[in-house]
């Protein structure tokens, strides 16, 4: 930091103490001088960012004029109606007084304002530590409070025992609602206020309980995901920007709302990109959308943009909760949280609630195999939260590229097994045994869900004479029978190993070949128990244009025709056509890709199916459809 020059200290000393300019900062600050408040800058910060969230009042001579217990006060109907108008700017008051509980509840309960005060502590005993405790019970940072009080006394014990809170005497009462420090946001329907009264009560009970646990398990936790952002956008805009104590990843969008709102839309459309908001219930009342996660999720490889919570569920194991539900990807912490979201303790009290819907409920008691692509990626996600039993198989990045075991090839012989000999030919394409590791075999699964889609876009290559076929491991130029070597300049070694052994001669192209995929799902087919849920996603047969115009796409119709051929008669078995659940142009980011709610309306259509006690009969797949 450089050094202030003896000139520029000079003038600061002539303003420091400058008695025309301490008016003016009373007039436009709004505080009294002779209380020393706003008493520390944070270094390179102006006081002024940090809006108030919450009031603690002193009563006596203070909020109403006059000393209770001495035997009359001069009620303040102006200070009534500031505290009624802060609540509606999202702004809490509380109380901290040296008097008789029952005779102050009495007063303002008569007077229509007791239950404006949340967490009011009321007795004879020093305000500091109660001031710290009442912070602390309504989770808030002490940066975003003010203590008003008479006395000069009470206001530095305060002080000195949150020294980040703001303290004032009760000349600024008549200022709050000019001081931009209150302005708070519209909240004529007082949500925020009921909210922490909710948190009020259940703070209340919480004594009655020998063990915090004991208390979570009876407060009947509950946790909906909501994936409709869209409906939501400032509520998710408000949690990236405004929480700090439990915002993990603090990236912050724009203060302009509209650009923010824009930036948000953009980042949850994209392909890969899994959002959701997070609302908490509990036997004391709603909370309210208290979350907001945003992750990114391909290859096996997931990880946060956007996860952060209200500090009004602390202390409750959501964070933790959701954090283990959606499969714990990479979190990289930002600055400061005051909550261990690696924690291993095994939240048992929390439940999770899916709407209105108890189809989704019973859905989570099944047990779950997935394998696929992006396709069955973009439905586990939605499979896996809540429910513990789902087993995922995915393609998977090595070397900078793609692994493709949704290929029917490689589930075939994850199934069946490997020889030797072929072994030997197929790690010369890059793969190696590991790759065919399934837990396919490892027990008989209520639901099964697979998706065949790369089989229709992918060329394979056979070795020498042999007959079986492998699709070359993910790289687009090679996907065509006349490639060259410059067209791989930028792969690094182990594309150009494997190119060169391609390349030999030893290696024969085969364009994809539905004849050659229905051999390959005829053996596959079997071993999924019929009494098991199946349901087979069909590759996207259209396409919706910029311009809203539907375009036909050729490529999987004959690879879904043999999927419809040869499950035509098999029980419970699903056909769910990709196609039917894009209902907008921004559902569909190109032919083969698509946006989150497309994955989250053929959930809704599984769930719905096999929250059944039993399997039913075959459904015609239209019928799905209309889901």
């Amino acid at each position: 930091m450089e050094k202030a020059s003896p000139k520029t200290f000079t003038v600061f000393i002539n303003i420091l103490f400058s008695k025309s300019l301490q008016e003016i900062l009373t007039d436009n600050l709004q505080y009294s001088a002779s209380s020393k408040v706003e008493h520390r800058l944070p270094a390179g910060e102006d006081f002024m960012s940090e809006e108030i969230r919450l009031v603690i009042w002193d009563l006596d001579e203070t909020f109403w004029h006059g000393t209770l217990t001495e035997g009359g006060i001069s009620y303040s109907d102006e200070y009534h109606n500031i505290v009624v108008e802060l609540a509606q700017r999202g702004i809490m008051s509380s109380i901290c007084s040296k008097n008789d509980l029952e005779s102050v509840r009495y007063l303002l309960q008569e007077k229509g304002i007791w239950d404006y005060f949340v967490f009011p502590s009321i007795d004879w005993s020093p305000k500091g530590a109660r001031v710290a405790e009442i912070i602390r019970r309504i989770q808030l940072r002490p940066e975003t409070v003010m203590f008003i009080d008479d006395n000069t006394h009470n206001l530095q014990e305060v002080l000195s025992v949150n020294p980040e809170i703001h303290i004032a005497d009760e000349k600024i009462i008549p200022h709050l609602l000019t001081d931009t420090r209150f302005r708070g946001k519209d909240d004529s329907s007082l949500s925020r206020l009921k909210h922490y009264k909710v948190l009020e009560s259940r703070d209340e009970e919480k004594e009655n309980f020998s063990s915090i646990e004991d208390f979570l398990k009876d407060s009947n936790i509950r946790v909906e995901f909501i994936y409709d952002v869209e409906n939501h956008l400032d509520r998710a805009i408000e949690l990236i920007n405004r929480t700090n104590q439990l915002n993990f990843t603090k990236q912050r969008l724009p203060e302009d709302r509209q650009e923010a709102r824009d930036i948000l839309l953009s980042q949850i459309k994209q392909t890969f990109r899994y959002s959701g908001l997070v609302r908490v219930s509990d036997k004391f009342g709603d909370y309210g959308i208290v979350g907001f996660y945003s992750l990114v999720y391909v290859n096996r490889i997931s990880y946060f943009e956007h996860f952060c919570f209200s500090c009004r569920i602390l202390g409750m194991g959501i964070e933790q909760w959701v954090y283990q539900s959606l499969d714990r990807p990479d979190l990289h912490v930002q600055g400061t949280v005051i909550s261990d979201i690696n924690s291993p303790a095994h939240i048992d009290w929390i439940n999770q609630e899916e709407g209105s819907s108890d189809a989704m409920v019973a859905a989570s008691r099944k047990s779950i195999y997935v394998r696929g692509g992006c396709h069955a990626a973009g439905l586990a996600h939605y499979l896996k939260q809540g429910n513990r039993r789902v087993v995922e198989e995915q393609n998977f990045c090595r070397d900078g590229v793609s692994i493709r075991i949704d290929h029917s090839q490689l589930f075939h012989d994850s199934i069946f097994g490997l020889t030797d000999e072929r072994l030997a030919w197929i790690s010369k394409l890059g793969y190696r045994k590991e790759d065919f590791a399934t837990q396919f075999d490892d027990m008989t699964y209520d639901v099964y869900v697979l998706n065949f889609s790369v089989d229709a876009l992918y060329a394979t290559y056979s070795y020498q004479d042999g007959a079986t076929r492998y699709p070359f491991p993910e790289c687009h130029a090679i996907m065509t029978e006349n490639f060259s070597q410059g067209e791989h300049h930028d792969q690094n070694k182990f594309l150009d190993d494997a190119f060169r052994n391609v390349a030999s001669g030893d290696f024969h192209y085969h364009a994809p070949d539905p004849d050659y995929f229905e051999n390959c799902l005829r053996s596959i087919l079997p071993r999924i128990p019929e009494e098991s849920f199946l349901f087979i996603l069909l590759g996207a047969e259209r396409f919706l244009n910029h311009e809203n115009e539907v375009e036909n796409v050729s490529t999987h119709i004959p690879f879904n025709r043999k999927i419809m051929e040869l499950t035509a008669n098999r029980k419970n078995t699903f056909l769910l056509h990709i196609d039917d659940y894009v209902k907008e142009r921004s559902d569909q980011t190109d032919r083969e890709h698509f946006g989150r709610m497309v994955y989250y309306r053929l959930y809704r259509t599984i769930t719905e199916v096999i929250s059944a006690d039993a399997p039913a009969e075959k459904t015609e797949t239209p019928a799905l459809h209309e889901a």
